[in-house]
């Protein structure tokens, strides 16, 4: 898996000094992640999303048979609740229902491909559609065989991509103030939802009528990594700015942490991740708030924990991608948060990528947050 986040190596490298902070860091299983993806080079859209992931089935509660079902399925990838406005090519204005299995070259002709889905998919699909009070009805088994995205943004096509098969269920469509609270609902304990932060704005941004919903479940193992997330987009958007607010996109004015982690020391819990593909691969940005860097194990990583401002990732290739970390602080204002950039104004064509979009915030979001859980068990005060 290559590299998304480089905060998902500091178990492995950092070395944290808790001088001015008693408390030992530590890292809960629910996550709250608030992304901002400027796409100059392929779509020229801005997309905003607040993303809830957890590992945890006392936090997202899905049944456990449900949860079972899916791993016992070695075939399945990955489960995916979106109102996208195109899950896949061919469907319109309908909420759908993925249940994702990876496609190898060697297992046959595209029928036996599709059916392999479809036959995955039937299994599930009674569970889903019980425990959200869904009434869902099969449509295709899709084919996905381009992977352009996915190659520049270094996902590596964890949940679609060439050569994943969806067996698509819809049904009607619901607005994604409806679902957000439908889904919200039945998944996050009503303490989680009372504890405000990351989770206040998604329902905010859920009540616009161009926000989308998405719901996704990965199997990894023995455990699942599941995301809820709202997303925005702003069309044909990106290709003009030299500057990003995130908070213009969240329409709010500062951005809370959920009181959920005022229980102890939780740095990595809340974080604020701008990702820009530029047109210009030279493109370097900056931000009034930058944590410094220290260099452990050949690894660059954030010199302390308790410092508040961005860590820019310096392998990250083609795109700038930065992640805001509270630190000591529980909130994040316009001032902290902007991150700017030269715009070298390239005259070029956007690339339709469709439904890709859903899938580069679902990867950004949900395998970071389980990579960095897996990764940071081992921190340690000294």
């Amino acid at each position: 898996m290559r590299r998304i986040f480089v905060l998902v190596f500091l178990a492995l490298a950092v070395t944290y000094v808790a001088n001015a902070y008693a408390e030992q860091p530590r890292l809960a299983t629910f996550h709250e992640t608030a992304t901002v993806l400027v796409d100059q080079k392929l779509s020229n859209n801005v997309t905003a999303s607040i993303s809830l992931q957890t590992t945890s089935l006392q936090e997202f509660q899905i049944p456990k048979e449900l949860d079972a079902k899916i791993h016992n399925d070695t075939n399945v990838i990955a489960v995916i609740i979106t109102n996208e406005d195109q899950c896949v090519l061919g469907v319109q204005d309908r909420v759908c229902v993925m249940i994702n299995v990876k496609r190898v070259d060697s297992e046959g002709p595209v029928q036996e491909a599709q059916q392999k889905a479809k036959t995955s998919g039937d299994m599930i699909i009674g569970d889903i559609d019980k425990f959200l009070g869904f009434d869902t009805k099969f449509h295709s088994a899709f084919i996905h065989y381009d992977d352009s995205a996915n190659q520049v943004l270094g996902t590596e096509g964890q949940v679609s991509g060439r050569d994943t098969v969806s067996a698509v269920y819809v049904m009607p469509f619901q607005s994604s103030d409806y679902l957000f609270n439908t889904l919200a609902g039945d998944l996050i304990p009503s303490q989680i939802r009372g504890m405000g932060g990351f989770y206040d704005v998604a329902q905010k941004l859920a009540k616009d009528d161009s926000a989308r919903v998405t719901f996704t479940i990965l199997p990894k193992g023995q455990i699942s990594y599941m995301q809820l997330k709202v997303a925005e987009k702003y069309p044909d958007s990106a290709r003009q700015m030299s500057e990003v607010d995130p908070l213009k996109y969240f329409k709010v004015d500062e951005l809370k942490r959920s009181e959920y982690y005022k229980a102890g020391f939780f740095p990595l819990n809340s974080i604020v991740h701008v990702v820009i593909l530029p047109q210009d691969q030279s493109t370097t940005a900056t931000a009034n708030s930058i944590i410094e860097k220290t260099t452990t194990g050949n690894q660059t990583v954030p010199a302390s924990l308790e410092s508040s401002g961005y860590f820019f990732d310096s392998n990250s290739g083609k795109k700038i991608d930065a992640m805001y970390l509270y630190g000591t602080t529980y909130s994040a204002n316009s001032n902290d948060l902007k991150i700017s950039f030269p715009n070298s104004a390239l005259a070029s064509s956007p690339i339709s990528i469709g439904t890709t979009e859903i899938i580069i915030l679902v990867v950004i979001g949900a395998v970071a947050a389980g990579a960095i859980a897996y990764y940071l068990k081992g921190i340690k005060s000294r």
